[in-house]
């Protein structure tokens, strides 16, 4: 391999500039990466090495043109590392972890970058710039200042270092976590023990145990964090405790996969890089450069929420209690019961059955005639699934974004099923991300972990699945709409207080009446949702 026939030093010519993906191997990742270090390296060496006086062109725009290979490498390796990783990813990612960090350093450290930055920061009121160039020289020089670049050589070396092994430790934990909750997947040999799931949830199972050669058993993954979507309907309070055990034993089991060693020197470098900063805590440094501006401001806001959010969970634990006190065989309510529960006081209360609404909830219909329905007609933007394009994985799906005049906004795509080498949760990130200066459109990708169902099976949505997948394209939105000219705003790179509201925006239609009722069909009949049941749901 050389640096001309490997992949990811070069544009693709794809549209969009999509990463080729079928040319791209897990061994072109770390030449790709060092070639990447040294030509940025070398780029911001340019910049410090001026010999003019220090302007927003040859300094702050400077640094916004360099490391655009570094850039298209990364984005493309970490979107793989997070939806698919496999062991060769995993390894490819600890010997990149602590090169990243040392790289991310000798950029934001650099003394001679930092003075330069600062000469312009300095005479910002008197330069002639856009908002967002204005803004641009604030946020290099907030974030370098941040980072520790006005800290002596000695201090940038302990920093340094420090940045490096936590850059490592955050590795192992993600690596450790996948490992383990792969690892305690729940195995059923009877699949009475299922009941209350779905047909489509149990063939999915069922799926899930082949795919790990455990035939004739029933295998239920842990896709989300504890708030397990089984756990709503299983009727079987064994089997609802075993699945809410394993998601709570994530790595603290005293296995190789164990976390709490690694958690213990998180929290003890994180504490010293802090004080080496100049700030009380790790939390008084993240909230430095956040809105909430210091942790007293965090604390202030939970307390005032704390007493009511408790208010609620004592009327709720209540409600739940009575139902099961009335019940044939009364228990006392614990956590694995809760969402099962819930769903029983749903349904007694408002003649609510979650789990009946899933027929209507077909994913492919969701998407088009719901999540693309809803975009088309508030934004005019028309989603068109190009199969002559490749994903990072079979099972990623790749469509064209395109404006109301025909022109071009970007590319989406969706990566919906769990699978064992992806972690958990749902997110968007982008593949590819938009700037006039190198003059790119948008890539973005939404990953979910829906459970696949066995072949020919559709796959019916929970509510909440329809709502993360709603959530998550209001992300994905944002990355597409974002428009701006230097690469360092891209997309959803804003702050976090605000970066959640587009995606709670565009939660909003999953009930607006014409939007449910485009989508929300029953699979086999096309029969529409009742409205007295969106209200009885709504009242929920």
């Amino acid at each position: 391999m050389t640096d001309a026939t490997n992949p990811l030093l070069h544009p693709s010519g794809l549209p969009y500039e999509l990463p080729d993906f079928r040319a791209i191997r897990p061994e072109h990742y770390l030449p790709a990466f060092e070639i990447a270090f040294t030509e940025h390296r070398r780029e911001i060496d340019a910049i410090t090495r001026a010999r003019s006086a220090p302007t927003f062109e040859n300094t702050i725009a400077a640094i916004e043109r360099a490391g655009e290979t570094l850039d298209r490498v990364a984005h493309v390796f970490y979107t793989v590392s997070s939806a698919d990783a496999t062991a060769e990813i995993q390894q490819i990612e600890e010997v990149l972890a602590p090169l990243m960090a040392a790289h991310e350093d000798a950029i934001r450290l650099d003394e001679r970058l930092y003075w330069r930055v600062a000469q312009v920061h300095e005479r910002l009121d008197d330069i002639e710039l856009t908002a967002e160039q204005r803004y641009l020289v604030q946020r290099h020089f907030r974030e370098m200042t941040h980072a520790g670049a006005a800290l002596d050589a000695e201090a940038k070396a302990t920093l340094t270092a420090l940045n490096q092994r936590l850059s490592s430790l955050s590795t192992t934990f993600e690596k450790n976590l996948l490992a383990d909750t792969n690892d305690l997947a729940v195995a059923f040999d009877d699949v009475t023990a299922l009941a209350g799931l779905s047909t489509g949830e149990i063939s999915a199972a069922a799926r899930a145990a082949s795919e790990r050669g455990l035939q004739g058993q029933w295998l239920i993954t842990l896709p989300l964090f504890t708030g397990h979507p089984a756990l709503a309907s299983l009727r079987d309070r064994e089997s609802r405790h075993r699945i809410m055990s394993a998601s709570l034993a994530r790595g603290s089991r005293g296995n190789a996969y164990d976390n709490r060693g690694v958690v213990q020197e998180i929290v003890r470098l994180r504490a010293e890089r802090a004080a080496l900063l100049g700030y009380a805590s790790h939390a008084a440094y993240v909230t430095a450069d956040e809105t909430a501006g210091t942790p007293e401001a965090v604390e202030g806001m939970l307390r005032e929420l704390a007493a009511p959010a408790a208010r609620n969970v004592k009327r709720e634990r209540t409600a739940l209690q009575e139902l099961i006190d009335d019940s044939d065989a009364p228990y006392t309510l614990e956590a694995h019961d809760w969402a099962y529960v819930t769903e029983q006081v749903r349904q007694a209360r408002y003649d609510i059955d979650t789990a009946a609404l899933r027929p209507f909830f077909e994913a492919e219909r969701v998407l088009q005639h719901g999540v693309f329905f809803a975009a088309t007609r508030l934004y005019g933007v028309t989603f068109t699934e190009r199969h002559d394009l490749v994903a990072y994985h079979p099972g990623a799906r790749v469509f064209e974004v395109t404006d109301a005049d025909g022109s071009p906004v970007g590319l989406y795509v969706l990566d919906l099923y769990t699978r064992d080498s992806k972690r958990g949760g749902a997110w968007m990130n982008p593949i590819v991300s938009q700037s006039a200066l190198r003059g790119t459109l948008p890539v973005v990708v939404n990953n979910l972990n829906v459970s696949e169902p066995g072949e020919g099976e559709p796959t019916l949505l929970t509510l909440d699945e329809v709502t993360t997948l709603f959530h998550e394209f209001g992300h994905a939105l944002h990355g597409l709409f974002a428009r701006v000219t230097y690469p360092h705003f891209a997309g959803t790179n804003v702050f976090r207080d605000f970066v959640e509201f587009p995606s709670q925006v565009n939660e909003m239609w999953i009930l607006w009446s014409e939007v449910l009722d485009n989508y929300a069909r029953h699979h086999e009949t096309g029969e529409r949702l009742d409205p007295a049941i969106v209200e009885r749901l709504r009242a929920t």
